[in-house]
């Protein structure tokens, strides 16, 4: 059952298309009316992707619920995750600054998202993390609306993501994946993607469970020197006080990655001789870590 606690107020400034509404609204606006779901963004957080875009995906096949995509970094991103995502029927908006937070609560929608009911009270402050359960945080969240809202799925209108064939799909991904990794601007970090990326093609062509082992190899030590640079330069805010740290949920993003990848090795029967040191993750604060399955 929902709450009688607020959610409280934090600021926004609504997007829609490229435009940018200079009034700021206030979540007790927004909030009030339907039930809500909220999930938050940030440039160069990968985990952050799959959250967005769901919430397009389930504001058109559930009319009743009111979805909120609130970026807490810059307005461009915002407007980047409205363009990438096709951001219409879920609502786009971003946080100016840390001074328009909400208190005590919220987090990156990879890491759950924030439910409230018609009163804008909560109903859940984190739901399962898509870091932590993949697609299986999705299913939750939807079998939370049926039970918390008696909502139940729609069909959806006319969504160009949405209505492509399974082939037209496929070759987007195929157009994508020929894409060269652009740079970062650090020679370091551009040397190791090439090298994950030849990895990566090696596996395509030749799908063993050798090269499944080299690209993870590479991968692993790509993460680990990434994650350090993160840390020493203070990307992300690391504090172990902030539900929105970019640099917390990239370090549990590159652990799903991983796990992925090691528990395939398990299940093909062969096990990973992979350096210690190439699969050290940095260390993030203990209430963020996940039990990893990878073979040592």
């Amino acid at each position: 059952m929902a709450s009688s606690e607020p959610v409280g107020d934090f600021y926004v400034h609504l997007i829609r298309g490229t435009d940018v509404d200079i009034n700021m609204t206030s979540s007790t606006k927004l909030l009030k009316g339907k039930p809500s779901l909220s999930t938050s963004t940030t440039e160069g957080e990968e985990g952050a992707a799959p959250a967005a875009a769901k919430m397009e995906e389930w504001a058109q096949v559930y009319p009743g619920v009111r979805f909120l995509t609130v970026c807490v970094d810059a307005v461009g991103v915002a407007k980047q995750f409205g363009m990438m995502f096709g951001l219409n029927k879920a609502v786009n908006c971003y946080i100016p600054s840390r001074s328009y937070f909400p208190v005590g609560y919220g987090q990156l929608g990879c890491s759950g998202f924030v439910v409230s009911d018609k009163n804008g009270c909560f109903v859940s402050r984190k739901t399962m993390a898509y870091l932590d359960y993949g697609e299986g945080a999705f299913s939750n969240l939807e079998e939370l609306l049926r039970v918390h809202f008696d909502q139940h799925k729609s069909h959806p209108e006319s969504n160009t993501y949405l209505n492509h064939s399974s082939e037209d799909k496929k070759e987007s991904v195929d157009e994508i994946n020929d894409e060269p990794v652009p740079s970062v601007g650090i020679n370091s970090m551009d040397s190791e993607h090439e090298r994950c990326e030849e990895a990566l093609s090696l596996l395509q062509g030749n799908l063993t469970s050798k090269s499944l082992e080299n690209f993870l190899v590479e991968l692993s030590a790509h993460f680990t020197h990434e994650e350090q640079l993160m840390k020493d330069h203070g990307f992300g805010n690391s504090s172990r006080d902030s539900g929105f740290s970019p640099l917390v949920s990239h370090v549990k993003d590159h652990e799903r990655i991983l796990d992925i990848g090691y528990r395939e090795l398990e299940r093909s029967g062969k096990k990973a001789q992979v350096a210690a040191h190439q699969i050290k993750l940095m260390e993030v604060p203990p209430d963020t870590k996940r039990t990893l399955t990878r073979p040592q």
